[in-house]
């Protein structure tokens, strides 16, 4: 005699019961890790280190760094860019351009609603990004660098904003280094 129709119910129920306890813990979403531990310990013309890049660049398993090793610009070599990308997204851009001295340096929008970064010469920074201009003197020229940062911490703007200032200052005090700046 075939079970009852409540009986084949419940066995039909158990059965995809124990597939899916089973198949469940398979689908289950693994956590990325941290992309800033793919980056060298000094990554983007050697300033910045993984532990600092690693609210921006967040979780994800590619990760590109399109960067020359130094900052050293010039007359000839008037610019440098360093664009990391996680996961085919840019999570960190650092830009630098030599300028001859005195041409001075881009306002920024009204609307980026930016707040000056102290120490840092004309230092800005805003919900994603940062800028600076700086002067420099060296035994043989006398010119102006303007650097940029951009990235976010996952949409954090008060986050983002400590962050990209503080490696701002960083930012200045190594392109003054490698530049051979005077002061």
């Amino acid at each position: 005699m075939p079970p009852a129709p409540r009986t084949r119910t419940a066995l039909v129920l158990t059965a995809t019961l124990a597939v899916a306890v089973v198949l469940l813990p398979g689908c289950a979403t693994e956590e990325k890790p941290s992309a800033a531990t793919k980056v060298r310990p000094e990554t983007c013309f050697g300033i910045f280190t993984p532990d600092e890049l690693a609210p921006l660049l967040g979780a994800g398993d590619e990760v590109t760094v399109d960067s020359p090793h130094d900052l050293e610009l010039n007359a000839q070599r008037r610019g440098a860019t360093c664009n990391i990308y996680v996961d085919g997204k840019s999570g960190l851009l650092a830009t630098a351009t030599w300028q001859p001295l005195g041409r001075g340096f881009q306002p920024l929008p009204e609307t980026a609603n930016a707040d000056a970064i102290p120490a840092v010469e004309n230092g800005k920074v805003w919900d994603a990004g940062a800028v600076a201009g700086i002067s420099c003197t060296t035994a043989e020229d006398s010119f102006e660098l303007a650097l940029g940062l951009s990235g976010t911490v996952d949409g954090k703007a008060e986050e983002t904003r400590r962050l990209l200032a503080e490696l701002m200052k960083k930012y200045v005090d190594r392109a003054k280094r490698q530049n051979h700046c005077a002061g």
